[in-house]
């Protein structure tokens, strides 16, 4: 084989920062090149300035506008080919592999692959309030954009904010639990012996982050100091992107590295490898208890060496979550027990320099083959969520045959899947447990949890499972058995999202006890009490939703006509959202908005054309006075008080009241309470026009009950339609539209459609009281 033709590692370096003062601690691209000028030194012979490639691998703890070529100017080099290159686990390893494709082809001599991370430094920076002296950050829209820092992802999956690596991996392990006939706890156990073995190796490496060996029993025991970030895994089984490490490698042809006075014993060969993926998005996979691309590119890289795995003398086998290497070793027929799966440490104790761990093995693997000349290594690296798979074959040996240049096992990769599951959207109904997980916030305790399921008919739908809804979450949180075909129902809840409750049948959601309101009917009358006397009637994601449904149920039955709410105690009607429930949930990372009907299910339903009354029984502060605004008439108590206050803590009332106060009194008069967030008594409120009448504690829901005694002895088909006129009304460009149009509205032509048309002019002529039926 042509010398010229025949690719060689001849270099590599690698720099870990360990400052004292966070202000000390070296950017990105000074980590790099540090590595770099390492990488050269190990060669034994001037590189860096005859290099005609050089290729950054995408990085995230700094934003720069094109970090290559600052790089380039640190080392005082001019590289004819100069790349910001791609994200990715497995890209350190693509970029070595396509480097020795180029060289093979002659189409260069000498590259260089580079990568660094200072996450850990500018965590720390952020909080011991230290400045940087770094290359000042390039705004949003100047920064490099890296090739693959963005995947196809399904929308419910963004829906659910199910987008993280570190939640998408668990519904793997999981999937492959089952597949192995393993409980959680055996799975467990395996998971933390693994990471055990990748502990011991990065306390002998001196480059590694973590240089502590903990055991499987500490490794798998969860605590304070191991919390379960997201279902099976704790912090000690993910990887560990907190680290300021940078790792550079150089690779020339064998001719070139000759030429330039590069030892023999320092140079490693390019033996070949194979690349893989599967769909970018992880919902339109076949299963989740295998990947076929990872099959792929692993059967290719033993055919590499003649079909015998054990000619591998050292592997590296990726390691962001227990799960990659367990399925790569099963299917490379290798006992974890009898071989070790990592050179340098893996992503959680060596340190996982988001895309650039394998820059660290490579070099890791180098030595190691330069000290063993007759051995064999595999690197296997794997990037985005289980679908990017890279293998590279390394010796010190040369290779007995010339590098493919075409190393793809796509078609492989494609024809060993099954068909994919359709995705189902807004699906209603029976699901079976495909795969699941749970998400766990920063005090360790579930946020909620995550199911994929199929459908009767074998599509695929992903929902949450709420936290408190404990017959549910606990087949997910079992040690003992696994949940995977477990039997649910799919339902849309009142934030839009899918929910997943377990049973065969649906709940009967009214039949639900009620924890943060209480609902009453008299007759076609319900009364809603918002039952948080404690917390003066606050409410929170849950007691919103809860509300919502009451208001569903009461707009969709036909024998409800009118509604009345109101607050529990006599402080409050309503103090609007719950801040000291908001900060709790800032902190563990769960989500505080309102459903899709907002506040109370009343600010956000535009479409209600049932009437509703406000009881208003104490303080109407920001939420509870939008509440009130968003209802038809506000009878208060003569002690009531409304204010919008939001712009005193820094915030907007974004549930209609800014909208709503404008249209329902003066504008100068609501200009006023909402520039100033003052506070506005039931009497001035009489006075101003938004309160309809003003009475005592005493008499405050009989005076409601009268107006809503008034309003049953009206058609309720007549109430409707005329609210819908005055609602739609009002969004017609002109009076004259609105007049013409009004006999279109649903509810004009549902009036005159129904029997109660007919019956008030009977009722009349007969000298009677009407019956109205309401439909």
């Amino acid at each position: 084989m042509n010398a010229e033709h025949i690719p060689v590692i001849v270099g590599v370096g690698e720099f870990v920062d360990r400052p004292t003062q966070p202000a000390d601690a070296l950017e990105p691209v000074a980590l790099m090149e540090r590595a770099l000028r390492a990488a050269e030194q190990d060669a034994g012979a001037a590189l860096l300035k005859r290099i005609d490639s050089i290729e950054l691998i995408g990085l995230i703890s700094w934003r720069y506008a094109d970090p290559v070529s600052l790089l380039c100017e640190r080392l005082g080099i001019a590289p004819a080919r100069k790349v910001n290159a791609s994200m990715g686990g497995e890209t350190p390893i693509r970029l070595i592999h396509e480097a020795a494709v180029r060289i093979a082809r002659g189409e260069q001599q000498a590259a260089a692959i580079v990568g660094g991370e200072a996450m850990h430094a500018r965590n720390r920076a952020m909080k011991e309030k230290a400045k940087l002296a770094w290359t000042p950050a390039a705004s949003r829209e100047a920064a490099v954009s890296f090739p693959s820092s963005r995947f196809e992802m399904s929308a419910v999956a963004k829906k659910l904010g199910v987008t993280d690596p570190a939640q998408i991996y668990p519904l793997y392990e999981m999937a492959t639990q089952a597949a192995w006939q393993q409980t959680p706890a055996q799975a467990h156990a395996e998971s933390a012996q693994l990471w055990a073995q990748y502990a011991a190796v990065a306390a002998g490496n001196e480059r590694a982050w973590i240089r502590k060996a903990p055991d499987a029993a500490t490794i798998a025991a969860i605590g304070d100091q191991n919390r379960l970030i997201n279902w099976p895994y704790p912090k000690f089984m993910v990887a560990n992107p907190s680290v300021n490490q940078a790792a550079g490698v150089i690779v020339t042809s064998l001719a070139f590295a000759r030429a330039a006075g590069v030892a023999d014993d320092r140079m490693i060969h390019v033996w070949g490898g194979a690349a893989a993926k599967e769909s970018e998005d992880y919902l339109k996979r076949d299963a989740y208890t295998h990947s076929t691309a990872q099959e792929a590119v692993l059967r290719k890289s033993v055919e590499l060496v003649g079909g015998d795995v054990k000619r591998f003398d050292h592997v590296e086998l990726y390691s962001c979550f227990p799960v990659v290497p367990k399925m790569a070793l099963r299917t490379l027929g290798l006992d974890a027990k009898t071989c070790t799966p990592t050179v340098a440490g893996g992503l959680t104790f060596f340190g996982g320099p988001l895309n650039n761990y394998m820059s660290h093995a490579v070099c890791s693997m180098v030595r190691i083959l330069r000290a063993t000349p007759q051995d064999i290594g595999l690197l296997y690296g794997q990037g985005g969520y289980v679908n990017k798979h890279h293998t590279l074959v390394l010796s010190q040996r040369p290779a007995p045959a010339a590098l493919a240049l075409d190393y793809s096992v796509q078609d492989l990769a494609d024809r060993a899947g099954d068909a994919v599951p359709a995705l189902a959207d807004d699906y209603v109904g029976a699901a079976t447990i495909e795969t699941y997980t749970v998400l766990y916030a920063r005090d360790g305790a579930p946020l909620h949890g995550i199911v994929v399921a199929r459908t009767p008919t074998g599509q695929r739908v992903m929902a949450k499972v709420i936290a408190d809804d404990e017959a549910s979450m606990a087949p997910l949180l079992s040690t003992e058995r696994n949940a995977i075909g477990t039997v649910g129902q799919v339902r849309i809840d009142t934030f839009g999202l899918p929910v997943w409750e377990i049973g065969d049948t649906p709940r009967d959601r009214r039949a639900l006890p009620r924890r943060y309101c209480t609902v009453e009917r008299e007759g076609p009358l319900t009364i809603v009490t918002m039952n948080r006397p404690e917390a003066m009637n606050a409410l929170h994601p849950a007691a919103n939703a809860e509300l919502t449904e009451i208001f569903d149920d009461f707009a969709a039955d036909p024998s409800q006509w009118v509604a009345i709410i109101t607050g529990a105690g006599e402080r409050a009607f309503c103090t609007g959202n719950d801040l000291k429930f908001t900060a709790t949930a800032m902190a563990r990372g769960e989500s505080f908005a309102p459903p899709l009907k907002g506040f109370a299910g009343l600010t956000g339903r535009f479409n209600l054309d049932k009437p509703v009354i406000a009881a208003v029984n104490g303080t109407a502060m920001g939420g509870g006075f939008e509440i009130a605004l968003a209802c038809d008439i506000i009878v208060a108590v003569d002690s009531a008080v409304f204010a919008l206050p939001e712009p005193k803590v820094g915030l907007a009332a974004l549930e209609g009241g800014l909208l709503r106060l404008t249209q329902q009194i003066p504008l100068k008069q609501a200009m006023g309470m909402i520039l100033t967030g003052r506070r506005v008594g039931a009497e001035e409120g009489l006075k101003l026009g938004f309160v309809n009448e003003v009475t005592d504690a005493a008499n405050l829901m009989k005076e409601a009950r009268r107006w809503a005694s008034e309003m049953l002895a009206c058609s309720p088909m007549s109430i409707r339609a005329s609210k819908a006129i005055v609602r739609e009304g009002a969004d017609e460009a002109t009076q004259a539209d609105a007049y013409r149009r009004q006999l279109r509205y649903d509810a004009v032509r549902d009036m005159f459609r129904s029997p109660d048309f007919r019956e008030g002019p009977l009722a009349f002529a007969q000298k009677r009281a009407p019956r109205w039926k309401g439909e």
